[in-house]
Order: C-alpha cells, then sequence, then structure tokens
C-alpha cells in the first residue's frame, strides 16, 4: 500500500516566511529521500490543503496529513477536519491520518536551549525569560504555551519567568514588557515562540528592540524562531509515528523530569532522587492561611518633592491636580498622594516617586498629570521619557 505524506503550513503573504517553510521542507526530504513528500498551505498562500490532498488521494491509499503547527488552535481542531470531510465522501477507500500538532517536543526545547546557550551575557539567576507566542482563542492553545514555556524556563535553570502573547489573547506582550520595567531585571531574554522568522516574527522584535531603548538600564537578548532546524523534522516523525500506531512514548516523557533529560532538569533523573522528592514533598506539604485585610489595600502611593527646587517648578501645583483629578475620578482612596522634603534629585525635578512600583521620574510636569492617571496608575504603563530610575 502506497504511503504519503502530506505537511501542511498556516500560509504567508510574508516572502521570508514562506522561503523557509521550503527550506525546512527541502531539509525534510533531503533527510527521508525515498518518502513520498507533499506539502500545503490553510490559506494565504498557495497550494491549497483541499486541492493538495485530492491530488495525493488519487495517488496514494494511506495519507498522513502533519499540521506544522506549534500548538493546537483552531487551524488544527477545525480547518483541516472540514477539508478532510468532502475528501473522505470522495475518496472511501482511501485512509485519511492526522497527526497531534508539536506542542510540547524534547527536540524542540533542546533547540531552544542550544540558542540560549550561545548567548554570552545570558546570566539565569539575574535576567528574565520572556517567551512570546501568536496568541489564539482556543484556550487550550494557550494553555500549552504555559506549560512550554515553564519547562524550557527549569530546562535552563532560569527563576524568572514571563510569558506574553502579540494578539488575540491576553496578556499583551506591550503590557508584560511593562511590567518587566518595574520588576527591575539585570536583563530579558526573549524567545519568539514560531516556527519561522516573518510578520509576526518582525513585530515581536521591534516591540523587543524598542523596550530595550527606552530601558538603557536592562541588558537584553533575543533568539531566532525555531526555523529551518534538524530538531523540526524530528518533531515531526515522532508524531507521524504516533499517528501510525508505534509511538515513541508511551508516557508522556517530556514533562517528566525523571525519563527524559533537559538541561539542568538532567540532575534530578534517577529513581532514589524520585523517592528522596516524594518524602520531602511529604513532610513539607502545608499551606500557610492567607492574610485577610479587614479594609481594601491602598494601592499606590504617589510621592511628590515639594522643597525649594521643585517647588518653584510647579511642585505644588502638579500635587494639587493630582489630588483633584484623583479625586474627580473616585480614585482618591485607592492612590494616595504626599508632598515631600527633599528627595535628592536637586536640578532635576520636579520629582515624583511612585510606590510600592518604585519609580520615580524627573522633570515631571504639570500637563503629565492626566498621562500618570490614566496610563501608570490605572493600567501600569510607565512614562518612559520621564523615568528617572527604578528602585
Amino acid at each position: 500500500m502506497s504511503f504519503a505524506t502530506v505537511i501542511v503550513g498556516h500560509g504567508s503573504r510574508d516572502a521570508e516566511a514562506e522561503a523557509a517553510f521550503l527550506q525546512w521542507m527541502d531539509l525534510y526530504r533531503s533527510l527521508h529521500p525515498h518518502r513520498i513528500f507533499a506539502h500545503a498551505f490553510l490559506e494565504l498562500s498557495p497550494p491549497f490543503v483541499g486541492d493538495v490532498l485530492r491530488e495525493q488521494a488519487t495517488e496514494a491509499d494511506n495519507i498522513v496529513v502533519v499540521p506544522l503547527s506549534l500548538l493546537p488552535a483552531a487551524h488544527v481542531k477545525n480547518d483541516i477536519p472540514l477539508a478532510l470531510t468532502a475528501l473522505r465522501r470522495d475518496f472511501p477507500q482511501q485512509n485519511f491520518t492526522v497527526t497531534q500538532p508539536l506542542g510540547l517536543h524534547a527536540a524542540l526545547i533542546q533547540a531552544l536551549q542550544q540558542q540560549i546557550k550561545n548567548e554570552p551575557d545570558f546570566d539565569p539567576k539575574e535576567w528574565t525569560l520572556l517567551v512570546v507566542g501568536r496568541g489564539a482563542s482556543d484556550p487550550d492553545a494557550n494553555g500549552q504555551l504555559y506549560q512550554i514555556a515553564r519547562v524550557l524556563a527549569e530546562s535552563v535553570g532560569i527563576r524568572q519567568l514571563e510569558l506574553g502573547f502579540i494578539g488575540i489573547t491576553w496578556p499583551k506582550v506591550e503590557d508584560v514588557l511593562q511590567r518587566l520595567a518595574r520588576l527591575k531585571p539585570k536583563g530579558v531574554l526573549m524567545v519568539p515562540y514560531l516556527l519561522f522568522p516573518g510578520i509576526l516574527a518582525t513585530k515581536i522584535a521591534q516591540l523587543f528592540d524598542t523596550f530595550l531603548d527606552q530601558h538603557p538600564w536592562i541588558s537584553g537578548a533575543r533568539v531566532r524562531p525555531l526555523g529551518v532546524t534538524a530538531a523540526l523534522c524530528e518533531a515531526v516523525e515522532d508524531r507521524i509515528a504516533e499517528a501510525r500506531g508505534s509511538p515513541r512514548y508511551a508516557l508522556p516523557c517530556v514533562t517528566c523530569q525523571y525519563r527524559v533529560p533537559l538541561g539542568t532538569l538532567q540532575e534530578q533523573v534517577g529513581g532514589l532522587k524520585s523517592l528522596l522528592w516524594s518524602l520531602r514533598h511529604q513532610a513539607t506539604h502545608q499551606q500557610g492561611k492567607p492574610h485577610q485585610h479587614a479594609h481594601a489595600a491602598m494601592k499606590k502611593h504617589i510621592l511628590i518633592c515639594t522643597n525649594h527646587d521643585c517647588n518653584s517648578k510647579g511642585a505644588t501645583v502638579i500635587a494639587e491636580q493630582l489630588q483633584r483629578d484623583l479625586r474627580k475620578k473616585s480614585l482618591h482612596r485607592d492612590f494616595k498622594v504626599t508632598r515631600t522634603s527633599c528627595l535628592g534629585r536637586c536640578g532635576e525635578g520636579p520629582t515624583v516617586a511612585v510606590y510600592p512600583d518604585g519609580i520615580w521620574y524627573r522633570n515631571f510636569q504639570q500637563d503629565d498629570v492626566p498621562t500618570l492617571v490614566d496610563e501608570h496608575l490605572l493600567k501600569d504603563r510607565l512614562l518612559s521619557e520621564r523615568i528617572d530610575s527604578i528602585l
């Protein structure tokens, strides 16, 4: 019986993205020269999936459809099954099998690990790992990215992890970058969890580079999308093997630290260590009762220097306007304004400090008050052009 494999990509109007996909297809074919391969796209770029599958059905008895998708979003769950409905009716003798999306796979994690290891300044003890995904309307896809990001973080030994999305769902990467500015990491390593370069990868890179330009005290580096790599070929082969009834892993071993060695997790592999982990868990499995306030806690405290130098530049007027604006919006119970003596920034004022964020602004102007309220206090977005320091 003849057997054909159809690799289904998303499709893109970006020439670089399409070229990378085709280059990877050439690599995959070269590793399996005796197999029958075809490729198709779901949208935007020909050849389209319905046409390719119909063509293959006239020549092969068994067709394995591989959605080249990192996560199980709507294209995998809806679009491909819909395309196969008509084909199964028109070709009742052919066997169509759809693999799982790539998902969490050791080869992909290890490929990203290698890129991270090549960053000379990366310090897992002081840097934050930022993983950025495409974003989907499917909570299953979004949830799997959190799982993948966590495994990647632990495998490289990092203790600070943030995750954002470029579209559709939350948290948006722009909001995550704003939060990162207040967390004061020594550096941020950004990982775009995408298959190939293209429009989204470029947009993510531009957002991250702008963030670094606005916060020069934070070091930064970013890795590339997975791209044309043998790791992607390995992951696809495993998904095909699973779909054809011979899975390489009978258990979800990629997420188990006792079976698949991944970076720093390798040190925890072994039966004795597994037993020790279990004993420690039983001895320490206690939960403290959370403290409950009898009143709503204050959200932020704004300190405004009204000493001589700052006051001569309008600090008192700024404090009064801020108090009025907060009261007009019924925010005066959530945000408190305090006039202070010298804050040690003479000549750079008026100086405004926001706590517990630890954000200090210099040369603050009366016109900045509405932006401070609407952006920083209500949306947690910093006034980057006024930042003096982050404590």
